[in-house]
């Protein structure tokens, strides 16, 4: 079920550099029109802990294309629970590639004026996407996170990837325990760490995230 922001929760506009004019006066647009904290930072400072489930607009100009699909992934790996939305982005720019990370849920463009960037931002907020026609067209046909190949994938310890194996498989904490000759607690704490990861709450989301990317398939690299 989708999520709503939390009440009073701040929005996150992710920059290469805070002290921009341009920046601010986005920055201070978004607060008058949501009436709500819209904080600038930069893509470091997003990774603190106390950013969890918030909202996090990140500006496409400060970052090339390369960048941007290494933090959207770094987002989805750490910050899974974030929404993001993509703003200042260019109606003539290709930027389908970007929306194969689900924790983008929108696209502004820079000719959007302030009641559309608003309603955009209230949308997402309320657990909803906000894409032009052409790309939920796209999400449509290709849409899935990345496979055993991908990012969050890959960041997977052994032992996390063992994790992952055993609950497909329907296995019990104490199951789990006994197979690889470990302590619940030691179980307990590997899964929360590949929740952590991938994004998800319970054994149920793992599953769900399996099936997504495909993983059952048996795919390698």
């Amino acid at each position: 079920m989708a999520r709503n922001m939390r009440d009073g929760g701040n929005t996150y506009l992710v920059v290469s550099h805070c002290n921009n004019l341009a920046i601010r006066l986005l920055a201070r647009s978004i607060e008058t029109q949501r009436g709500t904290t819209c904080r600038a930072i930069n893509r470091d400072d997003l990774f603190h802990d106390q950013i969890q489930d918030e909202l996090v607009l990140v500006n496409v100009l400060d970052f090339s294309a390369t960048e941007l699909e290494q933090l959207l992934g770094k987002i989805q790996e750490r910050k899974g629970l974030c929404r993001v939305i993509l703003v200042n982005a260019d109606r003539g720019d290709d930027i389908f590639f970007l929306l194969n990370w689900p924790v983008v849920k929108g696209v502004i463009y820079q000719q959007d004026n302030d009641a559309l960037v608003s309603k955009a931002i209230e949308v997402v907020s309320r657990g909803r996407s906000w894409f032009p026609r052409s790309y939920m067209d796209y999400l449509v046909r290709h849409r899935k996170t990345p496979t055993r190949c991908g990012h969050i994938y890959e960041s997977l310890t052994s032992r996390e990837r063992q994790m992952l194996d055993h609950v497909v498989r329907g296995m019990s904490n104490h199951e789990i325990a006994d197979a690889l000759c470990l302590s619940t607690h030691t179980v307990k704490a590997h899964l929360q760490s590949l929740y952590r990861k991938v994004g998800v709450k319970n054994r149920v989301g793992v599953i769900r995230w399996v099936h997504d990317n495909h993983l059952e398939e048996g795919q390698e690299c």
